[in-house]
C-alpha cells in the first residue's frame, strides 16, 4: 500500500508553472492524458499553469481541423491557457520525417516561450530529448529552473528498433540527455525501473529523481452497468469482450492478440475488440482479414468514452514484445480499466504485472505466446466468480494507488524536498 503525503501549497514559491510539451490535448496518448491531469491538479493546488505545445497531429501525422494553415494560436482548455506553435506533422518510423517533426517544434516554440510571462518553473516533457534545449536556455538566460520529465527510454527504444543505424549518434544522444538531466532541478519519470536505469546509465543521483506515474481520474472512470447503446454501435453483441484500447504501436507486439483470436475462433462467446489508432493498425487489419477472423473487431472510441467502453469489457488486454526495455515499462493503458473495475490480462514483465498479481487485480502471461494468452482468456471467461472478485480488487487498487490527486500531490511533495536539498522519498520504491 502506498502512503501518499499530500500538500495543498505550491512548493517553495512556485506560483506559476509552464508545461512545455510537443503533445497535448486534444491528441490521444498517455503523455497527453497525464499532462492534462497534472495541470488540473496543479491548478487545484493554487498554482497558475500555462502550456506551450504544438498543433495536434498525433498519431496520424495530420494536423487536425481547426489548426491547419496557422503558425501560432492561443486557446483555453478546461481553464488552462494553451499556446500552440507550428510544427512539421509526421507519423510512422521514417527517420527524416520524425526529425523534421521534432526540430520544427523545438525551433518554433521559442517564440511563445520568450513572449510568455516568466514562470517560476518549467516542466518539460522531453519527447524528444532536444525539447529540453529551450528549457535549458530559459534557465541560463532568465534563471528559470526546469523539470526534465521523460516517460520512457526513447533512446534505448530507438537502439533496440534500429531506428537510427549509426551507433555514434546514439552515444551522442545519451550524452545530450544526461547533460539536460544534470542541468535540471529534478528528473521526473513514470516507473521506478526507469529511475534505476537513469541512475546507472546516465549517472543521475536517485536523490535528484522524482516519480510521477500514469494514473486515472477515478471520478470520471468508474464501474457502471453495461452500456447497451455502445454495445450495439460497436457490434459486440452479448459476447464476453476482451479489449485492447490504446495506440497501435510496433513495440507492443499486437499481432499476438490476432494470433490468439485465431486460436479461440471456436469460442462463439468471446470477441476481441481493438480500439484506437496507430502506425500498425492497418497492418493488423490486413492480418485479421487474411486469416478470415470474425472474432476481432477494429473500432474507434474516444478516451472520453472509456467508462462506457469498459462497461462492455470482460477483461482488458495489455501486451508487449519481449524486449529488454519492456521490462522497465509501466503502461498507462492498464490503469483506466482498473478504475472501471475491469481485470487486466498483462502479457509482459515489469512493475505493472507485479502490482496486478500482488493485488489480485489481473493475470500475468508470458509475452509473445498466443497459446498461453488464449489459455488464460478461456480460464477467465469460464470463471465469472474469479472475474468478479478481481473486479472489486481493481477498483480498490485504483482508488488507493492511481488517483491523480494522490499522485500529483505527492509529486509536489517530492519536488519540494528536492529543491530543499532533501531526498524525495519515493513511496514503496520498487527495485525489481
Amino acid at each position: 500500500m502506498i502512503n501518499y503525503e499530500t500538500t495543498s501549497q505550491y512548493p517553495n514559491g512556485f506560483k506559476r508553472i509552464l508545461i512545455l510539451s510537443q503533445y497535448f490535448k486534444p491528441e490521444p496518448g498517455a503523455s497527453q492524458i497525464r499532462l492534462m491531469a497534472m495541470a488540473l491538479e496543479l491548478i487545484r493546488n493554487g498554482i497558475d499553469v500555462e502550456v506551450i505545445t504544438g498543433f495536434p497531429n498525433y498519431p496520424d501525422g495530420i494536423i487536425q481541423n481547426g489548426y491547419k494553415g496557422k503558425i501560432f494560436t492561443r486557446e483555453t482548455i478546461e481553464g488552462i491557457s494553451v499556446k500552440r506553435s507550428w510544427l512539421y506533422p509526421a507519423s510512422g518510423r521514417h527517420i527524416v520525417n520524425r526529425l523534421l517533426n521534432y526540430f520544427s517544434f523545438v525551433m518554433s516554440c521559442f517564440i511563445p516561450l520568450l513572449m510568455t510571462k516568466k514562470p517560476d518553473l518549467i516542466f518539460v516533457e522531453a519527447q524528444p530529448i532536444i525539447l529540453a534545449f529551450p528549457a535549458w536556455l530559459m534557465k541560463v538566460t532568465r534563471g528559470v529552473p526546469y523539470i526534465y520529465n521523460t516517460p520512457d527510454l526513447q533512446i534505448e527504444y530507438a537502439e533496440d528498433e534500429s531506428w537510427i543505424g549509426i551507433e555514434v549518434l546514439l552515444k551522442i544522444a545519451k550524452q545530450i540527455e544526461a547533460f539536460f538531466m544534470r542541468q535540471s532541478l529534478s528528473v521526473t519519470t513514470v516507473t521506478h525501473a526507469f529511475m534505476l536505469h537513469f541512475a546507472k546509465h546516465r549517472n543521475i543521483s536517485l536523490s535528484k529523481m522524482t516519480f510521477l506515474p500514469n494514473g486515472a481520474n477515478t471520478d470520471s472512470l468508474y464501474p457502471m452497468p453495461r452500456d447497451n447503446e455502445l454495445a450495439k454501435r460497436l457490434k459486440v453483441g452479448d459476447r464476453k469482450v476482451f479489449t485492447f484500447a490504446g495506440t497501435h504501436a510496433p513495440y507492443q507486439g499486437l499481432e499476438t492478440i490476432i494470433q490468439t483470436a485465431e486460436l479461440l475462433k471456436h469460442r462463439q462467446d468471446i470477441v476481441f475488440l481493438m480500439v484506437g489508432k496507430g502506425p500498425i493498425r492497418a497492418q493488423l487489419l490486413d492480418q485479421a482479414k487474411q486469416m478470415g477472423l470474425t472474432n476481432v473487431l477494429f473500432r474507434n472510441s474516444p478516451f472520453e468514452e472509456m467508462t462506457k467502453l469498459m462497461s462492455l469489457t470482460y477483461a482488458s488486454l495489455v501486451v508487449l514484445r519481449d524486449m529488454p526495455i519492456a521490462r522497465k515499462m509501466r503502461l498507462s493503458k492498464a490503469i483506466p480499466p482498473l478504475a472501471c473495475g475491469v481485470p487486466v490480462i498483462y502479457a509482459g514483465y515489469g512493475e505493472t504485472p507485479e502490482i496486478l498479481m500482488k493485488n489480485n487485480a489481473g493475470i500475468q502471461v508470458k509475452p509473445e505466446h498466443p497459446g498461453k494468452l488464449a489459455s488464460v482468456i478461456e480460464k477467465l471467461a469460464d470463471d465469472s466468480e474469479l472475474r468478479n472478485s478481481m473486479s472489486q480488487n481493481c477498483r480498490s487498487l485504483a482508488l488507493r494507488d492511481f488517483s491523480w490527486k494522490n499522485l500529483v500531490n505527492d509529486w509536489l511533495r517530492q519536488i519540494n524536498a528536492v529543491q530543499k536539498g532533501k531526498h524525495p522519498k519515493i513511496p514503496n520504491f520498487y527495485q525489481g
